[in-house]
C-alpha cells in the first residue's frame, strides 16, 4: 500500500499497534504520522507547553530506528521527548508518575516473534490509553486533521536522554518488597533475551538471592525465540538442574510472568492470582475481597477465592481492562492467565518483576514450598485451539458457526465455561472451552473449530486441529 493512501481502519489491537517494521502500518512513513498524531493530539489535550514524552523500548533490532522515527516526530512537533532506552513495559508507566510526563511509549511487540514490533501508549496516569484516546489518535493519522503544515514553523523541542534509567527502576522495584531478605534462596530466570535481561538477576542478587539464569542479554534477534514466558519449559530444565526454589520465565518485554516451582511444574497467571489473593484474605489486604481476573481465567480460580470468602471479578481479555476495573472499583490485586499481574498498590500496569518479588516475599513469610502454596487452587481441564483465519468475521454473522456455539454451551449445562473470541493482536480465532469432562470440551473445542475452518479457515484440508491443555 501507497503512503499517501488514506486507509481508514483500526491501527491498535488489544495491546497498542503491532507489525513487522517495513511493512504497513509499521512503514517509516506511517510511523512518522504516528508520532505526529501523537504530538497534535497532546498539544490539543492539554493545550499548554512544556508537554514531555518518555519513549522506551526492547532489545528488538528493529526497536532503534521505530526510537529515531517517533521521536524526531514528536519533537519537531513542539513535545518534549525523554528516551529511556532498554527497559521492562513496566517502567514506562512507573517513569511517567515519578517524572510528572504527559505521555508514555514503549516500543515493543511484547511476546511476539523478534522480527516484528510494535508501539505501546501510556496517558499521564501511567495507564494504557482507553479506547476513545485510541480512536482519536488513529482520526488524526488518517485524516486531514494529520497536516504536517499545522505545526508552526522552529518548533523543534529537546530529544534528551535519561541517564541510568534502568537503575532507577530496579531501585522502586526492590521498594516494593519491603526489605525483602532473600538470602538462602535458589532462583532460576529466563530473561528470554528482552527488557528484563540485564535487570531481573541483579534485582535477585542484590537482594540476596542465588540467581541461574538463562537468555540473559539484550540480543533482540532471539527475543522470545523458544524461550521466556511462553516456553517455560527452558527454566523449568534450568531448575531441576540447578535445584532451585524457584523458576521465573519472563517475556519480552517484562511485564508478563510464568512461574515454575521446585519440582519443575509450571503455574500459570491463575495461580499467581489464586497465590497472591488467598494471601491478601488472610492479611485483610484484598480490597473489597475481590480480585480481577479476565474471561479467560480458570474456574478453579474463581471457586479457590470464593472458598476462602472472596470473590471473582472478570473482565474481557486485556491487561488495560483488569487495570481499568482495578482502578474504578479501588481494587488490590489482578491479572490475566498469560502472566499479566498487576498489584495496584505499587502499579497501574502489569509488571512481571513486581510480581515475582511478592511470590518470593509470600514463600518466605509462609515458610512453605511453592508446590504446596500453589496447591490451594485445583484447575479444571480447559482446552484452547487458536485456528488462523482470513478475516474476522463477528460469530454472530457466521450462522452455522453461530449455531453451534450456541448449542455447545447447552452442552455445557452450566457445568463449564465456552469463551470463542478473536486475537486482538494476531489473525487468530480462540476457541477456550473449560470443564469437568475433558473428553466433553475437547469435542466441542474442535467442532467449533472445525467450522470456523470450514467458514473462514486458512490452509488446506489436510492441515490437522490440534487442541491443548492450558
Amino acid at each position: 500500500m501507497e503512503e499517501g493512501v488514506v486507509k481508514r481502519e483500526h491501527l491498535f489491537g488489544t495491546d497498542g499497534i503491532r507489525g513487522t517494521p517495513g511493512v504497513y502500518p509499521l512503514t517509516d512513513g506511517m510511523v512518522f504520522k504516528i508520532g505526529k498524531a501523537v504530538a497534535k493530539f497532546l498539544l490539543k489535550e492539554r493545550n499548554r507547553g512544556g508537554i514531555k514524552v518518555v519513549i522506551g523500548k526492547d532489545s528488538r533490532e528493529s526497536a532503534r530506528r521505530l526510537e529515531i522515527i517517533l521521536a524526531n516526530a514528536i519533537s519537531s512537533s513542539g513535545v518534549e521527548t525523554l528516551l529511556v532506552g532498554i527497559v521492562p513495559t513496566p517502567a514506562i508507566s512507573f517513569f511517567i508518575k515519578k517524572l510528572n510526563l504527559d505521555f508514555g511509549i514503549m516500543i515493543t511487540a511484547s511476546h511476539n516473534r523478534p522480527q516484528d514490533n510494535g508501539i505501546k501508549f501510556f496517558s499521564n496516569d501511567g495507564q494504557k490509553l482507553l479506547p476513545a484516546q485510541e480512536d482519536r489518535i488513529e482520526e488524526l493519522v488518517f485524516s486531514s486533521l494529520i497536516n504536517f503544515n499545522d505545526f508552526p514553523y522552529n518548533s523543534n523541542r529537546p530529544i534528551s536522554k535519561l541517564e541510568d534509567a534502568q537503575r532507577s527502576y530496579i531501585d522502586f522495584v526492590k521498594s516494593t518488597a519491603g526489605g525483602l531478605d532473600l538470602k538462602g534462596f535458589k532462583i532460576a530466570v529466563d530473561c528470554a533475551w528482552g527488557s528484563l535481561s540485564e535487570i531481573a538477576p541483579l534485582v535477585f542478587i542484590e537482594l540476596g538471592a542465588s540467581v541461574y539464569s538463562i537468555n540473559n542479554e539484550f540480543k533482540g534477534e532471539n527475543i522470545n525465540l523458544n524461550c521466556g514466558a511462553l516456553f517455560p519449559q527452558a527454566v523449568a530444565t534450568l531448575l531441576k538442574e540447578k535445584g532451585a526454589d524457584v523458576g521465573f520465565a519472563f517475556d519480552g518485554d517484562g511485564d508478563r510472568v510464568i512461574l515454575v516451582d521446585e519440582k519443575g511444574e509450571v503455574l500459570c497467571g491463575d495461580y499467581i492470582l489464586a497465590i497472591a489473593g488467598l494471601y491478601l484474605l488472610r492479611k485483610n489486604k484484598l480490597s473489597k475481597n475481590t480480585v480481577v481476573a479476565t474471561v479467560m481465567s480458570n474456574y478453579g480460580l474463581e471457586m479457590a477465592i470464593k472458598q476462602a470468602g472472596g470473590e471473582v471479578l472478570r473482565t474481557p481479555v486485556g491487561d488495560r481492562f483488569v487495570s481499568k476495573e482495578l482502578l474504578s472499583n479501588r481494587l488490590t490485586l489482578g491479572g490475566e492467565q498469560s502472566g499479566h499481574i498487576i498489584f495496584s498498590e505499587y502499579t497501574s500496569t502489569p509488571d512481571a518483576l513486581i510480581t515475582s518479588l511478592q511470590i518470593l516475599k509470600i514463600m518466605k513469610e509462609m515458610g512453605k514450598k511453592l508446590s504446596e502454596i500453589a496447591s490451594s487452587m485445583k484447575k479444571y481441564p480447559q482446552i484452547l485451539i487458536n485456528m488462523k483465519v482470513r478475516e474476522k468475521v463477528p460469530f454472530e454473522k457466521m450462522e452455522s458457526v453461530y449455531e453451534l456455539i450456541l448449542a455447545s454451551k447447552k452442552k455445557l449445562k452450566g457445568n463449564g465455561r465456552l469463551l470463542v473470541r478473536y486475537s486482538g493482536t494476531e489473525p487468530l480465532a480462540r476457541i477456550m472451552v473449560e470443564g469437568k469432562d475433558k473428553f466433553l470440551i475437547e469435542n466441542i473445542a474442535v467442532n467449533i473449530a472445525n467450522k470456523i475452518k470450514e467458514v473462514i479457515g486458512v490452509g488446506d484440508d489436510s492441515d490437522s486441529i490440534i487442541p491443548f491443555s492450558l
